[in-house]
């Protein structure tokens, strides 16, 4: 239930509802009125940084994670439910709050087909400033690669369940941030910094697989600890099916 109104205290009105604030401020007796939260919002946070541009042949991360929330805006605008749109990058970029209606939801596809990956991110303290947005209790959906200080993250995430959302993440990796592949010497370049770092495979390859599996599975283990609904992607997986396992998870209406 959710504060909607006062009123003036009636006679059979049950006496747990009267706001002893009003009371003392005005000796009137008042009762407060609510109203049942039916459709929650949707707050759709997608991270921007230079991170998310990373593709080795499928799409990249960013339009991997604009298309799935354009999908799920979809069907929460169908279902007569509002729809907001988050841009993290080292802070919130752009933020447009929850609306119902067409019209809303065409500026939001037209908010993310003007974005690109782009710069370094913090994404902790753009989650902490984009939790302020928030203001009506909703789900959150955010989409990020999750690179940047997973800790901090989690608990940034972890805030905006504390404040009663429904906090899903969507971890989504191109496929060869998961498995190097299995050829010669080959270069690798930070997205954010620009570094460049030669490797040869065979010392790398089997290394590189287990610790970012470890890395994966930490950060999956800290979020659902956390009471946040963790995904993992890649960015070669068909999105209809990344979202119909969300959604049975969930019985979205």
């Amino acid at each position: 239930m959710e504060f909607e109104s006062h009123r003036d205290y009636r006679p059979g009105d049950d006496p747990r509802h009267l706001d002893t604030a009003v009371y003392a401020r005005s000796r009137r007796l008042s009762v407060k009125e609510y109203r049942a939260e039916t459709n929650l919002p949707l707050y759709l946070m997608l991270d921007h940084s230079g991170s998310m541009d990373v593709s080795n042949g499928s799409p990249n991360k960013w339009a991997y994670a604009a298309r799935c929330a354009a999908a799920l805006g979809r069907l929460a605008i169908g279902s007569q439910d509002a729809v907001g749109l988050t841009l993290l990058g080292d802070r919130v970029t752009d933020h447009r709050a929850p609306r119902t209606g067409r019209t809303h939801f065409q500026n939001l596809l037209g908010t993310l087909g003007a974005s690109k990956a782009t710069g370094s991110g913090r994404l902790a303290e753009a989650l902490a400033e984009a939790a302020g947005h928030c203001r009506r209790r909703g789900l959150v959906v955010v989409f990020s690669d999750f690179f940047d200080h997973p800790e901090e993250t989690v608990s940034a995430l972890s805030r905006l369940s504390s404040a009663r959302h429904d906090v899903a993440a969507f971890q989504l990796l191109d496929p060869y941030e998961l498995e190097l592949p299995n050829q010669g010497d080959f270069e690798v370049e930070d997205a954010e910094t620009g570094e460049i770092l030669r490797l040869t495979a065979a010392e790398v390859r089997a290394a590189h697989t287990a610790a970012v599996s470890t890395w994966r599975d930490d950060f999956a283990v800290r979020c659902r600890a956390a009471g946040i609904e963790h995904f993992c992607i890649t960015t070669d997986q068909p999105i209809a099916g990344t979202l119909v396992k969300f959604l049975e998870g969930r019985r979205i209406r």
